[in-house]
């Protein structure tokens, strides 16, 4: 069989611009699979009208989107199921590849693989831990069975290849992680071009690139800036991404008011395409305190773009101390209060320094490099090719 010749067929529950770090991984992987010729098509849920993706737009990539019925939370849709029956009946050379858990777009494709014997390949973009009900019931009515049927799965951080083991997954397990497009961050812009192409002073800024949700732990940089805002006077906070929790940003709000800083803090809610850029390129400093990360693609994005980045030891990115490139921290309130302090007092060019040793480490991310480990994935699944050396089986520990 010629790999060239196939078709991965990515299930995934939202690929709409607002759905965060997943909306930009996928497609990317796709495209530079695209580029491997390995033929690939997009099938995911919609969450609202109009939904877009500007890197499947940018990039020609095949994408359907099936609307969900009944209720949204667990992705069931009549649509899906048609569409991807009909897909298994009728077409050779396929492969699925889902990359969600806990709902019915895993669940889908598990019985299509039992039944009709098609390979299956399972992404983890999120925490596997089982700490909602939904998560529990999912993985006693179908997940373990699920996974342990795979071909392999896929993990986009180490650790997790011993979580699913100590869980009693038996599949084989490939790491991978994920991609950056630095084709993005070629030809900035001056800092002072994107100040006022965002409408924001010249000033220094910590920028905050992620999702508005307590998950993402915005509020330990808000608590901080508010502890440091008197003495750093040359220094704002810019938060950009979508709103996941009203009462939550409200909360956020209504703390910075309350001190006099709403002048000092920009919330600029989802930006796309240059306007993002914009944000990275006018800042100083990258902060995430976030609880979780697979991989954390904003992470990825402000090494890029050459800032200093503060982040936690819930998000995999170990290099950031091995390179000198921003400070990897367990969460906690006095952790961060104590990084950004570190920050802000180093001064310009100690800064200046660890984005630039974290864009000399965010070069081995490229996506060209990821998603030739996956084309691997794929011919070694078809029987092609021999077992990579980053997938692990029963008993073998990750380096």
């Amino acid at each position: 069989m010629n790999v060239g010749k196939m078709i991965i067929y990515h299930l995934i529950e939202n690929l709409d611009d607002t759905y965060g770090g997943p909306a930009k991984s996928v497609p990317y992987l796709a495209k530079s699979l695209e580029e491997l010729d390995v033929k690939n098509t997009l099938l995911s849920i919609k969450y609202h009208e109009n939904e877009s993706n500007e890197v499947i737009k940018k990039s020609g990539l095949n994408w359907l989107s099936f609307s969900y019925d009944y209720v949204k939370k667990t992705r069931y849709s009549k649509a899906l199921k048609a569409c991807l029956l009909d897909v298994v009946k009728n077409e050779k050379d396929i492969l699925l590849h889902t990359h969600n858990l806990w709902n019915y777009i895993p669940y889908l494709a598990f019985q299509k693989k039992k039944k009709y014997n098609i390979p299956l390949i399972a992404t983890i973009r999120g925490s596997i831990f089982l700490d909602k009900i939904q998560k529990k019931l999912a993985w006693y009515l179908f997940q373990k069975k699920m996974l342990n049927s795979c071909n392999v799965i896929h993990v986009t951080k180490k650790n997790d290849v011993k979580e699913l083991k100590n869980m009693g997954i038996e599949s084989d397990i490939a790491y991978i992680p994920n991609g950056i497009n630095l084709e993005e961050f070629e030809d900035m812009p001056t800092k002072n071009f994107s100040k006022k192409n965002l409408d924001l002073e010249d000033r220094k800024y910590i920028l905050f690139l992620g999702r508005v949700h307590p998950s993402k732990g915005l509020d330990y940089l808000v608590n901080s800036w508010i502890r440091l805002s008197s003495k750093y006077q040359n220094w704002n906070l810019l938060i950009v991404g979508p709103i996941y929790d009203e009462q939550y940003k409200n909360k956020i709000l209504s703390k910075i008011k309350s001190f006099g800083l709403q002048e000092r803090v920009h919330f600029k809610g989802m930006l796309k395409g240059e306007f993002k850029v914009d944000a990275l390129n006018a800042s100083d400093l990258f902060v995430l305190p976030s609880y979780s990360e697979n991989f954390g693609m904003s992470i990825a994005e402000a090494m890029a773009a050459k800032l200093p980045v503060i982040t936690t030891r819930g998000a995999p990115w170990q290099e950031i101390e091995e390179y000198d490139a921003g400070w990897w921290v367990e969460l906690s309130q006095e952790n961060i209060d104590n990084a950004l302090a570190e920050a802000l007092a180093g001064g310009e060019g100690k800064l200046k320094q660890k984005g630039l040793n974290g864009f000399e480490l965010i070069q081995k991310y490229e996506w060209k490099y990821q998603a030739k480990k996956m084309k691997q994935v794929y011919e070694w699944v078809l029987g092609k090719e021999k077992r990579p050396e980053f997938v692990y089986g029963v008993g073998e520990e990750i380096n």
